[in-house]
Parts: structure tokens; C-alpha cells; sequence
């Protein structure tokens, strides 16, 4: 429903067409592995074998974080970069945010998109990664204050848990991310970040400021963060 590829006359029968085939086949395997509890909610419905693993980073994988005195006035997003994650409102945050930077990681999703993006007023503050493997991940974690997961409330980012969020966990980076009600319990309970409206810029540059002009207080966020990942 939320595919922008698809004239939006023919989503809902394309949804309801496509979700009877999935029911079709699920009903048929041995078993259905999902990533999420949510996911697997939708499937015990049609197939009782069905088990969820989350997307979680590895504890053999964690990083070393590096010591908040070391650190930019950087932050930083890693992961596919579009629209419906929130982009475009990021930039516009950046713009409000004279005094930092952004580190950027990953790859666009249409070539459209990257060309608007680096027309914005804040690219010049912009650190383009690309794509990267996990030394240069590190690198970025490193250097940075703030992890940034301000995706768009779409159905598939709501429920979501996603792998970035808690790779920033794992370096002992604060995160600032959107307020769906399963982030904002993940990151209240934890006292690890800040949740907020991520169609906002100036609420999302509103949080990045507040978080930074308490450095203790981001700093000890971090490491709640880090100890959630070890621990749960």
C-alpha cells in the first residue's frame, strides 16, 4: 500500500490479490520464518509453524565505542536512503543545524532522489559514505554523537525493528528516531534516545540540539543503549 511504484488506483486490489497468494502458499510449507513478532502474528494465523528471528546485531559483532571526548559534533544514518525514510526532512533538519554535520551511509534509491538531495542547502555539511562494509561502519560510529532512525510512518516502518536502530545501540550511540509506539517503548524502557514526529525537520533538529547541549546525559543514553543490546 505504501509502494510508490505502483499507481496508487491499483494497490488495494493488488494488497488483498497478493495476501490471499501469500496465505495460499504459507498454508503449504513445513514451516514460515519471519523477522519481526508482528510478522509472525499475520502468519500464525495461516500456518501454526511459525517462528520469528530478529534482525539483531551479532555480540560477537559489537563495537567497540569510542570515548564521547573524541567524538564530532557529527551524526550520522546508515542504510538505504529514500524518501519514505525520511531524507528529505533529515536535510532539512541538517539546514537548521549550522554547527554539525551529518555522516551518510548507504545507497539511494533512485538516482532522481540522490541528484534532489544533493541540492539542499545542508549537503555541503554532508559526509558521503556510500556504501560501506563494517571497518568503515565503525569509522562513522566512531566519529559520531547521534545515530539518526527518522523514518516515515509507513505500515511497513511501524512495527518494524530495525537493524540500524540497535547497531547504533551496540556502538553506545544515543538515538534519535521516529514515535511509533513500539520504538518509542523500546527506547523509553531503555533510556537510550529520543523519539519524535519524523515528518517534523524542526522537531527532529529541535531533538539533535537538545541532545547535544546535555552531553552527560547523551553520553549515559549511549551507554543504556549498549548495555540493552548486551543484556536483551
Amino acid at each position: 500500500m505504501a509502494k510508490f511504484w505502483i499507481p496508487r488506483i491499483f494497490r488495494k486490489l493488488i494488497s488483498v490479490c497478493f495476501e490471499k497468494y501469500e496465505n495460499y502458499v504459507a498454508k503449504r510449507l513445513s514451516a514460515v520464518v519471519v523477522s519481526t513478532p508482528h510478522i509472525r502474528k499475520r502468519f500464525i494465523q495461516v500456518h501454526s509453524n511459525t517462528v520469528d528471528v530478529c534482525n539483531y546485531p551479532l555480540i560477537t559483532e559489537l563495537m567497540e565505542p569510542a570515548s564521547w571526548d573524541d567524538k564530532q559534533n557529527e551524526i550520522c544514518y546508515v542504510g538505504g536512503i529514500s524518501v519514505v525514510r525520511g531524507i528529505l526532512e533529515l536535510m532539512d533538519a541538517l539546514a537548521l543545524l549550522p554547527d554539525f554535520r551529518l555522516n551518510l551511509a548507504g545507497n539511494f534509491s533512485t538516482a532522481e532522489l540522490e541528484e534532489q538531495v544533493k541540492t539542499k542547502e545542508a549537503w555541503n555539511r554532508v559526509e558521503f559514505y556510500g556504501y560501506v562494509g563494517r571497518k568503515e561502519l565503525l569509522s562513522i560510529f566512531q566519529r559520531s554523537k547521534i545515530g539518526m532512525v527518522t523514518l516515515l510512518p509507513t505500515p511497513n516502518h511501524m512495527e518494524s525493528l530495525p537493524i540500524k536502530m540497535f547497531e547504533y545501540m551496540s556502538a553506545g550511540i544515543p538515538v534519535i528516531c521516529s514515535n511509533f509506539p513500539l520504538w518509542e517503548e523500546i527506547v523509553g524502557e531503555n533510556k537510550c534516545g529520543i523519539c519524535v514526529d519524523p515528518t517534523q525537520s524542526g522537531l527532529i533538529a529541535s531533538a539533535i540540539e537538545s541532545m547535544l547541549s546535555e552531553p552527560e546525559k547523551a553520553k549515559k543514553m549511549g551507554e543504556n543503549g549498549r548495555l540493552a543490546i548486551l543484556e536483551k
